[in-house]
């Protein structure tokens, strides 16, 4: 092939990355996905300010056929700092329904389900999740995480 034919093909590849490269700095590329560009770029507008609120042990025997095994957890709620007070009264009202809700989510859990990183990770998302659907089900919640400080499988 002489470059006369390769020509055309070098000038739409050179065209074709430079549009590429220019369509994030002409496009506002976070709002297409959803975001504020507060929450694309958390270092322009500060890094959010938590605060943590015990949740408390939670014991649950799992969904095991042969033997008897338990997992054990102890959970804090990370909520936006500004939030702190409103967030803590809000979980005091609804802990008996957050805890009944986890008891029998987790009862239904097997071994393998909470074992290992995925499985803890996977558990942890499934629990943030739920609660915050049950303490802000309009969708303006200030829950920022579950966090783990004790998980024991027995």
């Amino acid at each position: 092939m002489s470059i006369k034919k390769k020509l055309p093909l070098i000038v739409v590849c050179v065209i074709a990355l430079g549009a590429g490269a220019a369509f994030p700095i002409i496009v506002n590329v976070p709002a297409l996905m959803g975001k504020s560009k507060a929450e694309a770029d958390p270092k322009k507008h500060g890094p959010v300010k938590s605060a943590t609120i015990p949740f408390g042990d939670v014991v649950v025997n799992l969904s095991e056929e042969r033997m008897t095994r338990y997992l054990k957890l102890k959970i804090v709620l990370l909520v936006d700092a500004e939030q702190e007070k409103e967030a803590t009264e809000h979980v005091a009202k609804m802990k008996a329904s957050m805890k009944s809700w986890m008891i029998g989510h987790v009862a239904g859990k097997t071994l393998k389900d909470v074992s290992g990183t995925a499985g803890v990770a996977r558990l942890q998302r499934e629990i943030f999740e739920r609660f915050e659907d049950l303490l802000y089900p309009d969708g303006h919640g200030h829950l920022i995480n579950v966090l783990f400080e004790e998980y024991v499988v027995q």
